[in-house]
C-alpha cells in the first residue's frame, strides 16, 4: 500500500470504508446462514425421503409377487400398453437471501 498520510480528511474515509465493509461482511453472513438453513432442510427432507424408501420399496415388491402368483407374467402386457404419466413435475425458482435456488414440485394429471 502507497503511504497515507495521517490526516484527519484520510481517518474519515478509512472509517466510512471501515464501516461499509462491516456492513456488507455482516450482509454476507446473514445471507450465508439464510443459505446453511435451508441446505439443512433440503437435507433432512431427503434423509427421510430416502429411510422411507426401503419399506415402500419391499412393499412394492411383495404387492408384484401377489399379483404375479394370481394372474401369472403379465409384464408383456404391461409393457406393450401405451401409458401417459400420471404425476408430472414441475420446475419452480426460490428466493432465499437473494440467492435463487431451483425448487420442484409434482402434480397430477
Amino acid at each position: 500500500m502507497s503511504e497515507v498520510p495521517p490526516t484527519r480528511m484520510n481517518q474519515q474515509i478509512y472509517k466510512v470504508k471501515k464501516k461499509a465493509a462491516q456492513g456488507g461482511h455482516k450482509l454476507l453472513k446473514k445471507k450465508a446462514d439464510a443459505l446453511k438453513v435451508k441446505f439443512r432442510d433440503y437435507a433432512k427432507s431427503i434423509a427421510e425421503t430416502k429411510s422411507s424408501m426401503a419399506g415402500d420399496a419391499s412393499a412394492a415388491f411383495f404387492s408384484l409377487t401377489q399379483a404375479e402368483y394370481a394372474a401369472g407374467n403379465f409384464k408383456q402386457k404391461v409393457a406393450e400398453g401405451s401409458m401417459t404419466a400420471r404425476i408430472r413435475v414441475g420446475a419452480g425458482v426460490d428466493n432465499v437471501a437473494g440467492v435463487k435456488l431451483p425448487v420442484f414440485f409434482k402434480y397430477e394429471t
